[in-house]
């Protein structure tokens, strides 16, 4: 996500809008009667993405053996173009199909500068019963009550736990909806001491500043305004992840990922082995639990629990949760069905199904899709649809770094550096918080100054 000042969008005339709108609002062209013949003769589908080759390792081969007759043009603009100005590249490319990040979809979805998907959901009766409910509703939020995009590959999170170790310990598994301050307050419940490469843990994470990131990004939190560059890093609820995550580290509850000499990843993970009681992940961690048991010799698998969660502090939604791509179509698109069969099928059951197919090499499992499964490999998958994810914060930090890639680094170096010396006892915490926030504001000052 490291991308360069958004390039000033170029000036659209009054004429040239009221075409775009007048063509979007038509009946005949938004949901024409005949798209399912129209599907059987030659089409061209022109996608707008930031490389050919990856788009067609991604999606194009798949789509193109469902859909034989549809011709698919990928206009791929140099220098990541589309990704500085989606706006200005829709205007210049008049593509079919774009793949937006959450803060492109939001602003587009603003200016109107999309297709209403409801109209063809209900035209086509496609069914969308089993497509991830909370992520429907925040689309339709950040659209502005109307639902303009779908996306297929959702990074969720969920709490991962080792209920054997929650039953020899005598502690009480994880609930839905529990806070971070909940899942702290129980990986304290196991023991802390021991070698550190054989002994017990409460919770594996990877350091109080990692920690603080994934407390703030649970609850919405932002480091920074985006649009006035003022820090906002020493509210009450920044001040309280800073306490939680340098308490957690203090106390010894942390596994801070410890690489062990000779030995893979798998087995240096002390959540895999079987030595730490919880894990926030994404299913990919299921994957590596799957490959254990076959890549590790002498592994002893272990009870597997999952909870959804961490939750913001409603106990139903959660910032921790990534979406890269929202497939939507161009107000002014020449071939709206074709866009439209392409979405319904990278967002359909057929595809889910597929992708989550045991033998599928070529797909590493990285996330949940939207639409929902069962189960992954014998592993129920529901605690990781159970929470409405919240895109607010996602979209600021990415206007944070439209602005300064390196800003998010710095926040986590001045994170580091404070929260170092509350832990080993040099700092108070209303100092270390102090400290950032100066710290913050002293980089985005740099930065202004830059920008004028």
């Amino acid at each position: 996500m490291k991308h360069n000042v958004l390039q000033k969008a170029m000036l659209v005339s009054l004429s040239v809008m009221l075409i775009g709108i007048s063509a979007v609002l038509s009946p005949g062209k938004q949901v024409s009667a005949n798209a399912d013949s129209e599907a059987d003769a030659k089409r061209t589908l022109k996608v707008l993405y930031w490389n050919e080759d990856d788009f067609n390792m991604t999606y194009g081969d798949l789509f193109s053996k469902k859909y034989p007759n549809t011709n698919i043009e990928v206009v791929a603009p140099s220098g990541m173009e589309a990704i500085k100005d989606y706006n200005g590249a829709i205007q210049k490319y008049s593509p079919d199909l774009v793949m937006l990040p959450p803060y492109h979809y939001q602003q587009l979805s603003k200016d109107k500068k999309l297709v209403d998907l409801e109209p063809l959901i209900k035209r086509d009766a496609y069914d969308t019963t089993t497509l991830y409910p909370g992520l429907l509703d925040e689309l339709k939020e950040q659209g502005g009550g109307k639902l303009y995009g779908l996306s297929p590959k959702t990074d969720s999170y969920a709490l991962l736990y080792n209920a054997d170790l929650f039953k020899k310990y005598n502690v009480k598994v994880p609930s839905d909806g529990m806070t971070w301050e909940e899942i702290l307050n129980l990986a304290k419940k196991f023991p802390t001491k021991g070698d550190k490469n054989s002994r017990i843990w409460g919770l594996s994470s990877f350091g109080s500043s990692n920690l603080v990131m994934d407390i703030a990004r649970t609850e919405g939190l932002t480091y920074m305004d985006p649009n006035t560059l003022k820090a906002t890093a020493n509210t009450t609820a920044w001040k309280k992840a800073y306490r939680l995550a340098s308490e957690a580290t203090k106390s010894g509850v942390l596994d801070e990922w410890i690489s062990l000499s000779g030995k893979s990843y798998l087995e240096s993970s002390s959540f895999i082995m079987g030595r730490s009681a919880m894990k926030v992940a994404s299913i990919s961690q299921l994957q590596s639990l799957q490959a254990a048991k076959s890549g590790v010799k002498n592994y002893k698998p272990f009870t597997l629990g999952i909870a959804a969660g961490p939750a913001a502090k409603d106990r139903e939604s959660t910032g921790n949760f990534f979406i890269n791509e929202i497939f939507a179509i161009p107000a002014d698109a020449a071939h709206v069905d074709a866009a439209w069969d392409f979405i319904k099928y990278f967002n359909g059951d057929d595809y889910a199904t597929e992708y989550y197919k045991p033998n599928n090499s070529n797909n590493s499992i990285g996330a949940p899709l939207s639409r929902m499964v069962k189960e992954y490999s014998g592993y129920k998958l529901d605690a990781f649809y159970k929470l409405k994810p919240n895109l607010d914060s996602s979209i600021t930090n990415y206007a944070l770094m439209n602005k300064s890639p390196n800003f998010e680094l710095r926040f986590r170096s001045i994170l580091l550096k404070e929260l170092t010396q509350v832990v080993n006892g040099k700092k108070t915490l209303d100092k270390a918080t102090a400290a950032i926030q100066s710290n913050t504001q002293a980089v985005a000052d740099k930065l202004k100054k830059a920008l004028n």
